[in-house]
């Protein structure tokens, strides 16, 4: 089976699909010693920095890289009030789990045209994945990092099998570059991007919705309405016709109204109000059961409820909203020592309807972090509110 063969094979999946060769990934490795350089860690890298370039390290049978791109789920409306905003690859069932079938799927068919060697990777391993898919030829770097595929523009999610076939490879596109238009870093909500190429993922957001622990005080403000992931620099790319060629998505009835708690399975022809995002004060009063129950499958689930709990915190305190005054005060008391720390931020910045609930809480409270949390969230004034 050739090159071009497969290409059709993934057409007939909506799927685009390439071929690298193995070589270190020159580009990747430049990108990667920048980093090292300015002292900026890789979040939720696998492997040693040479094990992601250089793809011979780990398999050194290997001879071809084959890459498959395959575009996300669009959002039908846009987030209502009181509803968390989702980036757009995280919408809709695990993209992990979708793409990691039709890698399965490819890799049996290479198995099958003879291959030895037939390792999937989603995420899930050391090599940088745009990286093989710019060698592959299926797209080329904006400013923002981001892989761009024409047409298709960078709403997508990217994986590999690698195999010991040797398979026809692209070349990199020599004449599509970025338009270098400076919108993406103009738009990065906390600055994360410093030059063209060149982002501090640590000021990510797509970063810092997913750690675990505290966010930083004055990063908080950035998230807006977040809770998972950040789309900003892609919404600003000229190559981007709001998310053209991406796949239509009706999310699971749960995720949509507070009074649904207790979830209708997912199914495709499932009859749902066309609202795509969650509401925020549901997440928040969610136990482990019920966060398993609707977000089980989905790219939200892999940190655990306390994350997604903490995010949905800062968007009702971004969100200033008093109608929230209830649920925050709620979360002031739960078990989690990042939950109520969170939740002390939001009510700060919900003015002099929150500050009783705090008072009463740093009475109570034996946490030094939480503690001075609440100190600084009474002490907080909303400019131009007195």
């Amino acid at each position: 089976m050739g090159t071009g063969e497969l290409q059709n094979w993934a057409m007939a999946r909506g799927l685009v699909l390439g071929v690298a060769p193995v070589r270190t990934f020159e580009e990747g490795r430049a990108a990667l010693e920048w980093r090292a350089r300015q002292g900026f860690s890789t979040p939720f890298a696998a492997g040693r920095p040479e094990e992601r370039y250089r793809p011979e390290l780990l398999y050194p049978e290997a001879r071809s890289l084959v890459v498959v791109a395959r575009p996300h789920p669009a959002p039908i409306l846009e987030p209502g009030p009181g509803q968390g905003v989702i980036a757009c690859y995280a919408l809709g069932p695990d993209y992990h789990e979708e793409l990691g079938r039709d890698l399965g799927d490819l890799a049996k068919l290479l198995k099958q045209s003879g291959a030895r060697l037939a390792v999937t990777q989603v995420d899930s391993g050391p090599l940088l994945e745009r990286e093989a898919a710019r060698l592959a030829g299926l797209g080329y770097y904006g400013a923002s990092c981001n892989l761009i595929i024409p047409g298709l523009g960078t709403a997508f999610s990217l994986g590999l099998v690698i195999t010991d076939l040797e398979l026809e490879p692209g070349e990199p596109l020599a004449t599509a570059t970025c338009r270098n238009c400076g919108r993406c870093l103009a738009a990065c909500p906390t600055g994360a991007l410093l030059a063209p190429g060149r982002l501090n993922p640590e000021l990510c957001l797509s970063y810092l919705t997913q750690k675990r622990g505290f966010i930083p005080p004055e990063l908080r403000p950035a998230l807006g309405g977040r809770i998972w992931g950040c789309d900003v620099c892609q919404e600003v790319c000229p190559e981007n016709n709001r998310w053209a060629g991406a796949i239509p998505f009706r999310p699971r009835a749960g995720l949509l109204q507070k009074e649904q708690v207790q979830v209708t399975p997912y199914r495709q022809d499932l009859a749902a109000p066309p609202l795509t995002y969650p509401d925020l004060a549901t997440i928040l009063a969610l136990d482990k059961v019920s966060f398993n129950r609707i977000f089980k499958g989905t790219a939200l689930a892999w940190r655990g409820k306390t994350v997604l709990q903490r995010n949905a915190a800062i968007a009702l305190g971004n969100m200033g909203d008093l109608a929230a005054l209830a649920t925050l005060r709620q979360a002031l008391g739960a078990p989690v020592a990042i939950l109520r720390a969170h939740a002390a931020w939001a009510l700060g910045r919900l003015g002099p309807a929150g500050r009783p609930a705090l008072a009463a809480a740093l009475a109570t409270e034996d946490d030094p972090q939480v503690r001075r949390e609440i100190q600084v969230a009474l002490d907080f004034k909303n400019p131009g509110k007195g």
